[in-house]
């Protein structure tokens, strides 16, 4: 087990229920270990405009080796047209916290 085999993966919605349909369903899936939900102010260009709107962002505790499968998943449920999904490695951590990790999601198929 090393550090970069887990990751966090950022997403941003626009409504507290689809942040909740995300989250439940990629938990219930046993995709991510631990979702971080926090509100934001976000200011953007979008089809020529700029935007500026409050949204929620996520955090999702998780392993690489899922990463595919809950983009599917969060495109599938997203209501953006361009959803933000963003994977970043962990280069470093707790090693109980990365256990804890594996233990709470499924084991990857392969």
């Amino acid at each position: 087990m090393a550090a970069s085999d887990y990751c966090i993966v950022t997403v941003t919605t626009d409504s507290y229920d689809n942040a909740t349909r995300i989250t439940q369903t990629l938990l219930e899936k046993k995709l991510v270990a631990c979702v971080q939900s926090h509100n934001i102010q976000s200011t953007y260009r979008w089809q020529g405009k700029m935007i500026d709107t409050k949204e929620i962002h996520l955090n999702l505790k998780t392993k690489v080796s899922l990463f595919n499968e809950i983009k599917m998943l969060i495109l599938e449920l997203h209501t953006y047209d361009v959803p933000e999904i963003l994977m970043f490695r962990c280069n470093e951590g707790n090693r109980d916290y990365f256990q804890w990790i594996e233990k709470e999601t499924q084991k990857t198929k392969g």
